[in-house]
């Protein structure tokens, strides 16, 4: 097993299959494993909760998703969701400005915003 000692040695943008054929052959050395740990005083990240979902999706845009994704340099699955989250914040804003001219929102959005502002 080949022991990576720089976080040059693992390449970027590989696919879940490439990954874990990766690190079948590879470790990470002691002294990078521990660099890599983020310690909670150092970063004042936060902690979020996240659910692991299934989706079905068409091959060629699974494609041009993960082609993206490599030229991008990042995972297909985090471009996915930095979609996501950009199409939320565009539709959120969208129906803020309909409630702004109509003077509604839908019911179930309010019960939502407030649940998550508890």
């Amino acid at each position: 097993m080949k022991i990576i000692t720089s976080q040059d040695q693992i390449p970027q943008g590989m696919s879940d299959s490439e990954a874990a054929e990766f690190w079948s052959k590879h470790t990470m050395s002691e002294e990078l494993l521990e660099a890599s740990i983020i310690e909670e005083e150092d970063h004042d990240l936060p902690k979020r909760q996240s659910s692991t979902i299934s989706i079905r999706m068409d091959d060629d845009l699974l494609l041009r998703i993960r082609n993206l994704a490599r030229i991008r340099k990042k995972g297909y699955q985090t471009l996915i969701k930095e979609f996501l989250i950009e199409r939320t914040y565009e539709e959120e804003k969208k129906l803020l400005l309909s409630e702004r001219e109509n003077g509604y929102l839908n019911d179930v959005y309010k019960e939502l915003t407030a649940a998550k502002a508890e």
